[in-house]
């Protein structure tokens, strides 16, 4: 349980962390390209993590490798899909959009592994995604190109929360987290090479806002979380990982200057909705069936 909540509390900070890198992303991304901006992010969040972890990563094993290929195809796919996004939306609704894996990870869970993620988990997550709506979509339903860009990138991200699981609980959560960000940093340079013009030079807000990523949103945070989902399951992460998107609302509000309106509001309060009943019911109905599975024996002790 001790090792659940740490867990738990070190997810909600890695939402955090996130959540204020969509502000600062948006404000990288008037001065260099999108590929570009992801390949140094991540190779050197890969080669930072390889200094720091080298002795564990020469004992990497064929299905660490395989599954920091499969968990990096995911990461670069959603990554993309969310940075050229942000090119064509603002740091708030990006952020909610990309909240939509909340949802979608317990139903591809299921299609996946066959395990049902239970009821509790279904309803957090669905009020979660009602709250993503209320906040994100405009009166009249539409939804532009970026929008539309980080609704693919959710997808990828619920596959990418679904094979941390798959990978982390039987294998070296680091060297997975070192291999994932490098498949990502690579993949994401040859494509900014191919078809982006190199960068004439990079000035120090931009490296500001690399440092920025590669430290604390990248090497630490996917090392955190590939961690922490040693100890809960890819639903239970993923409504938890989904308070990112309140987090880049309240940022973008404050260094962005971004209206924040009642009906923005309304969407918080479901989401956060979501996010205790997800964390709080189980606990409670677990906590009730074994005060009633000892009641018996306190009985039997009594007679």
């Amino acid at each position: 349980m001790k090792k659940s909540l740490a867990a738990d509390g070190a997810l909600l900070l890695v939402t955090m962390v996130w959540g204020l890198n969509f502000v600062v992303m948006k404000n990288a991304l008037l001065k260099i390209t999108p590929y570009m901006y992801l390949g140094i992010r991540f190779t050197l969040a890969s080669l930072l993590l390889a200094l720091i972890f080298k002795r564990q990563l020469k004992k990497l094993t064929k299905e660490e490798l395989k599954g920091g290929l499969v968990i990096g195809l995911c990461l670069f796919g959603g990554f993309v899909a969310q940075t050229v996004g942000l090119l064509y939306t603002t740091p708030a609704k990006s952020g909610f959009i990309t909240s939509v894996y909340v949802v979608l990870v317990p139903f591809l869970a299921l299609f996946l592994t066959g395990q049902f993620p239970g009821w509790f988990q279904v309803i957090g997550a669905a009020i979660t995604f009602i709250g993503l709506g209320v906040t994100s979509i405009n009166r009249d339903l539409s939804i532009n190109f970026g929008d539309a860009l980080t609704l693919v990138c959710a997808l990828f991200f619920a596959l990418q929360i679904i094979y941390t699981e798959k990978y982390v609980k039987k294998d070296n959560p680091i060297n997975i987290a070192i291999l994932q960000t490098g498949v990502t940093g690579i993949l994401s340079l040859c494509m900014g090479i191919a078809i982006e013009p190199f960068p004439v030079g990079i000035d120090y807000q931009i490296w500001a806002a690399i440092l920025y990523a590669v430290i604390f949103c990248t090497a630490g945070a996917f090392t955190i979380q590939n961690i922490a989902q040693k100890y809960t399951n890819s639903t239970h992460a993923a409504v938890i990982l989904g308070m990112e998107s309140v987090f880049a609302g309240l940022f973008s509000f404050i260094f962005w200057e971004e209206t924040i309106t009642l009906k923005t509001l309304l969407g918080f309060a479901l989401i956060f909705s979501g996010v205790l009943i997800t964390e709080l019911a189980p606990a409670a109905d677990n906590r009730e069936k074994c005060e009633t599975m000892n009641k018996p024996a306190e009985a039997g002790q009594k007679v």
